[in-house]
Parts: structure tokens; sequence; C-alpha cells
């Protein structure tokens, strides 16, 4: 049985991934450490990101990933860093094109390993505790509804709102504000949208690659349509501004450009040289091979256009209006999928009241905030599990540099 009334160096609340990396460091200086989880086994969102492949880091890193109300200029490119961390772990990674897994393309892998470097450095782990407060007075006390862990440090790593049905928790919010911090919007990210359109009815099942724009916001890659909303990476990639919309309440319709090969100009050109080409032929058959048949139809009619008619009998305001749908595909959109649906959560504990070079709370000295409870967010691409990381080592460089000058 282990000992509840030690004095841990640090305490840290929450075993995902942000506290298991953070765990680790910290024993491996010689640190009294101890994890307090509220799930019955460690790093169990783990298990689910990447679709469970584990997108842990990327090749391309960079503030320019991140989103925050505060500056990033503190985000630096360090993949390499994580990537040498989990292999000496025993995870052998592989690259697709700057996105690095676990070669065995689990993201259990990746769990097992933190799980497997926890119980060797013999830290005492603490599951199925939901901690409820967290006090001061010359140390800290973690209060759960199984028991109390006293400490000299705190980090607070439990997440943000996302996934509930995998332990998510506002513990993290509250603790901030119990403490002067402030907390900022919160919002789904990495999230498929909802709508009602019904072009959707026809459109289901389908992928297609193009461009999703919201905005003044853009990405690309391959989008998947259902009855009820839109999913892929470049939705989800743009979700974070839906879901704020979503919440003021000043929701915007999405636009898909299906041809990004083209520009409007060099669009119409095609296009005019296919119903010259093809003069006699009804329109869908001349315009094949643009993009997926089902989506053409959807154009077309979006362009008031009949799907049987003649190229011969369109005109150049037909051809104007097809240029504008092939680049401009519109969906109205009624929100995100929501919380429990999402990947990760935007929004959180103000960077403006953190030391970002420690991740030490301004207000309250010893007690530290990693990974997804502080207001930073990536985008779909191992940036999150990246983030993760990054606050992790900023917290157990200057717990470690305290406690040797202790």
């Amino acid at each position: 049985m282990k000992d509840d009334k030690k004095l841990y160096d640090v305490c840290i609340v929450g075993a995902g991934f942000s506290g298991l990396v953070l765990a680790i460091k910290l024993a491996r200086a010689g640190l009294l450490v101890c994890l307090v989880e509220l799930n019955r086994i460690v790093g169990r969102r783990i298990l689910s990101t990447g679709n469970g492949r584990c997108n842990f880091t990327n090749r391309r890193m960079g503030a320019e990933y991140y989103y925050s109300e505060a500056p990033l200029d503190f985000i630096t490119d360090n993949h390499q860093d994580l990537i040498d961390f989990l292999r000496d772990l025993g995870v052998v990674n592989k690259n697709l094109d700057g996105y690095y897994y676990p070669y065995t393309n689990q993201a259990k892998t990746v769990r097992d390993a933190l799980e497997k470097e926890i119980n060797s450095l013999g830290i005492d782990v603490y599951l199925d505790n939901r901690v409820t407060d967290i006090t001061k007075d010359d140390i800290f006390t973690v209060v759960s509804n199984r028991d109390s862990y006293q400490a000299r440090h705190v980090c607070v790593a439990s997440g943000g709102l996302s996934s509930a049905t995998l332990g998510s928790s506002k513990l993290g919010y509250k603790i901030a504000q119990k403490y002067k911090m402030h907390v900022t919007k919160l919002a789904p990210s990495l999230v498929g949208l909802t709508s009602k359109d019904i072009c959707l009815k026809e459109l289901a099942g389908i992928r297609a690659g193009g461009i999703v724009k919201y905005r003044d916001y853009s990405c690309e890659g391959e989008i998947q349509f259902n009855k009820d909303g839109i999913s892929g990476y470049p939705v989800m990639c743009i979700s974070r501004f839906i879901g704020f919309d979503q919440l003021n309440k000043c929701l915007s319709d999405v636009k898909i450009d299906f041809i990004p090969y083209f520009s409007e100009t060099e669009l119409t050109s095609e296009i005019k040289n296919r119903f010259d080409k093809y003069n006699e032929l009804p329109i869908l058959q001349a315009l094949l091979g643009l993009c997926n048949e089902k989506i053409l139809e959807a154009i077309v009619s979006y362009s008031r256009i009949y799907s049987d008619t003649v190229v011969s009998k369109l005109d150049e305001e037909d051809i104007s209006n097809l240029v504008y749908y092939f680049k401009n595909f519109t969906i109205e959109i009624t929100g995100t999928k929501g919380f429990d649906s999402s990947q990760v959560t935007a929004g959180g504990v103000s960077l403006n009241d953190i030391n970002t070079s420690t991740m030490e709370s301004i207000s309250c000295p010893n007690l530290f905030f990693t990974g997804e409870v502080l207001d930073i967010d990536g985008i779909c691409g191992g940036y999150n599990l990246n983030w993760a990381f990054t606050s992790a080592s900023f917290a157990a460089n200057e717990i470690i540099k305290r406690n040797k000058h202790d």
C-alpha cells in the first residue's frame, strides 16, 4: 500500500501525456513525485489520439501552428526532443511526410511505454481519484474524493473539456480562478461540424479533396461528408473558429474550393475548352473528371442548371456560376459537434498569468500548469501532443533547477 502521508516534491494532477512526461523527467532527476488521476488507467486519452495511431509531433513546428489570446513567441521547434524522449522509452517512430507516428501505428505503444517508465521509476500513481480542491499554506494539499496528498510543488495537467467519456475535467480552470488567474472563453476544437444543409443528403459518404474556408481561415485536405455535417483534416483545423462563433452566436457559412489546383481564370478557361470540345454533350459528361460525380451534380444544381442540359445551350453567366461554386461551394453550418466529440479544447488558463518559460503561475508560486488546460491549441498534425511535451519540459526544467538550489 502506498504511503499517503508522504511529503512529495511534486504532485501532478492528471496522468495524461503532459503529466506522464513531467513525472518521468522529475523522477529521473531524483525528485519524489506522485500522479493523481481521474481515470482507472494512466494515459487513457492517448489511446484515442490520431484515430488510435498517435501522431505525436511534426517536422513543421513553430508558433504559426498554434492559437492563443496571448503572444506565442516562446514556441520553438523542439520536435526532435520529443522524438528522442520517446525513442529512449523504446518507441520507434515513422515519418510520414513530416508527421511522426509510432512505427507500430498504435497509440497504445506510446501509452504503454510511458506507463512502463512510470512503474520502473517507482512513481506513486493514485488512480480513480477525482481531485476536488488544491489548498496552500506552507505546502500544497491536493484533495480528492478518496484522500489528500501533500507536496511542495503542484502541477495541474488535468486537460480540458474535450472527450468527456475519456475523463475531461473543469478542475484546472477552477483551480486557476481560485488563485486569481484568468480563464478565457472555451470552445471545442479539432471537431466535426454540423449542418442541416439539404446538399448533404446527396453527398453523404463522399470523401473529396479541397480547401475548406471560413471567414479569413482556410485549410486544405480531405473532406468527409455525412448526412448531418462535415469532417476531415481541414474541417477540424478550422473548427475552433466556428466553435467560438457558435458561442458568440455569429456563425458564418463554410465554403469549399473543390478545384484548388486551378485559379478562377484557369478554371474558366478549362470549362470553356471542355464546352467547345464537347459541345453536344450533357453538362455532367463535359465536366467529368474535374471532381467527384456527386459533387459535380451538386455544383451544377447550385448553378441553377439542369443536369441533362446540353453544353451548347449554356452561356457566359452559366460558366461564371459554375466557376464560382467550384471554388466557393457553400454549406450552411449550425455549429460544431461539441466538446464530447472534440480532440482538444480551445482557450483555457490565460498565458498572461503564466510565466511561459517555466509554466508557473505568476500569482501562486510553486503552482504550475501544463498541456491542454492552458490557452493554447494547435491544428491537426501532432501539435497538441508536442505542446503537452513542451510545457511539461519547461515545468520540469524549472522545478529541477529550483530543487537543486534548495
